[in-house]
């Protein structure tokens, strides 16, 4: 296959390959793209030793195996282009360079932010691993994140080889990746220093489920359904220990999407859809805050978890890794725009509600802690400190207490260290913490500190719009009106001087509610109104309201609390889950951190 200048107007002109300029604006900022579909020629003419002459702006270098080519790869060869080595870059200023994505199915390059001067594309295209279970959502790396593996006895992080299989769903070994501090060439099955590791990320891949409550069955989620009295693990019923794996298969974008809303019927997850994407990277840990005068440094030896507490938009600390301190104390419009300018390149963003229930499902799938239909409940980070990826050593048997009880034991273990009831991300035993039992799981989804994501109340029955937060006292920091704005003994209804809000797929909304128990204005896929019944339940000296997936913590949004949170804090116990779900007001808070999304 030949790559040959295309003009529309000239008949004569050999070959039929096309380049497609489309024009994409990405929020308020109008960015560039262009999309060249690569269809077979049947000439070499303009093709000299794999370098296209007389392209105007564009040129290629076509590499197999890095050897430069006069052919681009069929699309039958099993070859796809290395994106993570594939660049462009202007002929004039080679500083300045191109991202390139690889559509598969299109057979397709994507080109982001080529200006108008000459530009060369250095394409390079290799067997690259494909696990077929994705049925084409496969990983996109980008040029920026490189694809890693695990030393399994010390979570250590070792360079892919793209040739073999470096993830594999069916086995519960889902895609991981970094970005680095500096770039630094590593040789294959390297450990990648973590002092050059700035943030991992985990790719969860497109796919469908099967809705196992329907419309009807959760429009009678309207209140607590019964008070089942003190429950333990050791005695927990069985309405409490959901062990229902969720069915999953997985699809690509090219895919027509599926509708389904009737027990039974199938639903293409809308975390998937409002982003019309492949799959999105998600933080592997609770974002962390670097300490570091100089931001280029990762030394953690004098960081300190109070120092974690930044109410401030700064992507340039963002850090996401194991053992260190969760950023908290944050509003959530400024963990919005420190997410959302973190890697915009990428379409970094803070994680939805939608698509912390797009993780969960998948985890509590055949693909992640489901295991012959029975699943395990993935263990909770009891560390008092807020230090990431660390796993209790034992499940708790009762939610919160507020205090140390044998039947919930926190922890206050430092940096790297095992602490008396608690393991850290380098002991292999912290795996339990993990979305899939090992390294390649996502950690820190059930306690550590609660989790703000985009889940927000509408701002009344009459008004659509999302509200701000509770009052003028208690809010996100967004522009908008105020939810119950005379609690709290304030009067003003609105902010006008907050940050604007982002367009509307980066958040999810949920109809104006005044009801503790109305279950049913969740959303499908969000893993809020599916994972009902709901029941009240009393254990040790608390009592708190739980769903039917492991007893975890289950508060729907309403207007004194219009803001969701996930996942629970280490002291919340047995409360503290993958489904764990409650509500607040959108203010800084010392107990809620937040996550990263990418969406190449």
């Amino acid at each position: 296959m030949k790559l040959e200048k295309f003009k529309e107007k000239d008949n004569k002109k050999i070959g039929v390959i096309v380049f497609t300029l489309i024009c994409l604006f990405l929020i308020s900022v109008a960015i560039l793209y262009r999309t060249f579909a690569i269809f077979e020629v049947k000439t070499n003419q303009n093709v000299i030793n794999g370098e296209v002459q007389d392209m105007g702006d564009l040129r290629f270098m076509v590499y197999v195996g890095d050897e430069l080519q006069k052919d681009i790869p069929n699309k039958e060869s099993d070859y796809s282009l290395d994106t993570s080595k594939s660049y462009c870059e202007d002929i004039t200023d080679s500083s300045k360079r191109s991202h390139i994505s690889w559509n598969q199915e299109k057979w397709s390059i994507e080109i982001k932010d080529i200006g108008t001067t000459k530009t060369k594309c250095y394409l390079y295209f290799d067997k690259l691993y494909v696990d077929s279970t994705l049925n084409g959502a496969i990983p996109d790396l980008g040029n920026e994140l490189v694809a890693i593996t695990f030393d399994e006895t010390n979570g250590h992080a070792l360079k892919a080889d793209l040739t073999k299989e470096w993830y594999d769903y069916s086995n519960q070994k889902w895609a991981n990746a970094v970005i680095l501090k500096s770039k630094e060439d590593y040789e294959v099955n390297e450990e990648i220093p973590e002092s050059n590791i700035e943030s991992y990320f985990v790719w969860i891949p497109r796919y469908e489920y099967e809705i196992w409550n329907g419309e009807e069955e959760t429009n009678k989620f309207t209140a607590i359904e019964a008070d089942l009295g003190v429950v333990e693990d050791t005695t927990q019923k069985k309405e409490l220990n959901h062990q229902q794996a969720i069915n999953i298969r997985f699809v690509n974008k090219n895919v027509p999407i599926v509708t389904g809303s009737t027990k039974g019927s199938w639903l293409t997850h809308p975390a998937f859809v409002s982003f019309d994407c492949n799959g999105f990277w998600v933080g592997k840990f609770e974002t962390g805050y670097n300490q570091n005068d100089d931001v280029t440094s990762l030394d953690t030896s004098n960081w300190t978890s109070k120092e974690a507490q930044k109410d401030v938009i700064a992507s340039d600390r963002v850090i996401i890794k194991p053992n260190v301190y969760s950023w908290r104390g944050i509003r959530i419009a400024h963990a919005f725009y420190t997410t959302y300018n973190y890697k915009r390149e990428l379409d970094s963003h803070m994680m939805k509600n939608m698509e912390w229930g797009a993780l969960a499902y998948l985890a509590n799938s055949k693909y992640g802690l489901c295991k012959n239909i029975l699943c395990q409940n993935i263990m909770f980070n009891n560390n008092a400190n807020f230090v990431t990826g660390f796993a209790a050593k034992n499940q708790p048997t009762c939610g919160y207490t507020g205090n140390d009880l044998e039947c919930h034991k926190t922890d206050n273990a430092s940096l790297n260290n095992n602490g008396q009831y608690s393991y850290n991300y380098n002991d292999p035993n912290s795996t339990k913490a993990s979305t899939t039992g090992d390294y390649y799981g996502v950690f820190d989804m059930a306690g550590g500190a609660w989790e703000y994501v985009m889940g927000v109340m509408q701002t009344s029955a009459n008004d659509l719009t999302p509200t701000s937060g509770r009052s003028s006292k208690y809010n996100s920091g967004f522009i908008g009106k105020y939810s119950c704005y005379n609690c709290d003994s304030t009067t003003d209804s609105e902010t006008t001087n907050g940050y604007p809000w982002p367009n509307s797929n980066y958040y999810d909304t949920y109809n104006y509610n005044t009801k503790d128990g109305y279950y049913f204005i969740g959303k499908f896929g969000d893993a809020t109104k599916e994972v009902g019944p709901f029941y009240l339940v009393t254990s040790a000296n608390s009592s708190r309201k739980s769903s039917s997936f492991y007893g975890d913590m289950a508060y729907i949004v309403t207007s004194g609390y219009p803001w969701f949170i996930r996942g629970g804090d280490y002291l919340h116990g047995s409360g503290a889950g993958l489904m764990a779900f409650s509500n607040t007001f959108g203010h800084a808070q010392g107990f809620y951190s937040f996550r990263v999304i990418l969406t190449p």
